[in-house]
């Protein structure tokens, strides 16, 4: 059980610190091999080295799924002929039950399978202790934070983006639109201020997509998705430079801002899904 929300469990199962962190102490170094400092996403690879009964171990595995449900990877080299590693998380109350979880095949028959009783088995189980404290720590430390709303107004199987025209670093860059949670305000009622002030239109919120992104700013994004209460209404600019309708095989056309990059592939699921 862990003291924060699903979508902020999920996010720190997904930071490249759970696995470049929080197993160093068992001697476990790990690096992501296509993402140096973020979240991870479906498609990036983590390279994990470490030594069983003073033999060098060396094996990366793939991430094939990341969202608020869980966290999903599989082996694309090493000496094993098959691993999989499953995260699956379920609300309870105000906490996150995390059901952490490791699949392999053993290779080198009888005497493989009296290694993995005696030795493989027991690292497992220490390396996913290590893991999971380190999960816990960054998801609780990031529950305390204040958190800023995005918006995925989907109509018609298309998602709208907005185009940043300040500060001059994000300037020309394309984001959900949302904005910080004011004191005493829940989160779909920023949602709906949010959208009145950025895009002069009524939203309806609907629910949530994707997990939390920890912002450089010391914040928390949250993502829920919402629809226009008029069909016909016709969002504008009111902030930004220019508010685009993207379509699920377009949105990796557009440069996103960081933290909205990551969530990109559960946007895609989400248009895919409607």
């Amino acid at each position: 059980m862990i003291e924060a929300p699903p979508a902020t469990v999920a996010a720190a199962l997904r930071h490249t610190r759970t696995a470049e962190v929080g197993l160093a102490a068992l001697g476990v170094h790990g690096h992501a091999a296509t993402r140096p400092a973020a979240l991870l996403v479906p498609g990036d690879e983590i390279v994990f080295s470490t030594r069983i009964a003073c033999l060098p171990v060396d094996l990366t595995t793939r991430i094939v799924r990341a969202d608020a449900d869980a966290l999903t990877s599989v082996l694309v080299s090493g000496p094993l002929p098959e691993l999989r590693h499953e995260s699956l998380l379920a609300e309870a109350g105000p906490r996150t039950l995390l059901i952490d979880s490791v699949y392999w095949t053993t290779p080198f028959g009888p005497l493989g399978r009296l290694a993995d009783i005696t030795l493989g088995r027991r690292f497992v189980r220490a390396v996913l202790a290590a893991r999971i404290a380190a999960v816990r720590e960054l998801a609780e430390s990031w529950a305390r934070r204040p958190v800023v709303v995005g918006t995925a107004i989907v109509h018609k199987g298309q998602l709208l983006a907005q185009r940043r025209r300040y500060p001059a670093p994000d300037a020309g860059r394309w984001e959900l639109p949302g904005g910080r949670v004011e004191p005493g305000e829940d989160e779909p009622a920023a949602v709906v201020r949010e959208c009145r002030e950025e895009l002069d239109v009524e939203v309806r919120p609907t629910g949530r997509v994707g997990t939390d992104v920890p912002l450089n700013n010391g914040m928390l994004l949250r993502i829920h998705t919402a629809e226009l209460v008029d069909p016909s209404a016709a969002p504008r600019a009111v902030e930004h430079h220019e508010v685009r309708w993207v379509a699920a095989e377009d949105l990796n056309d557009l440069d996103w801002l960081d933290a909205d990059h990551v969530l990109v592939h559960s946007l895609r699921d989400l248009l895919t899904r409607d």
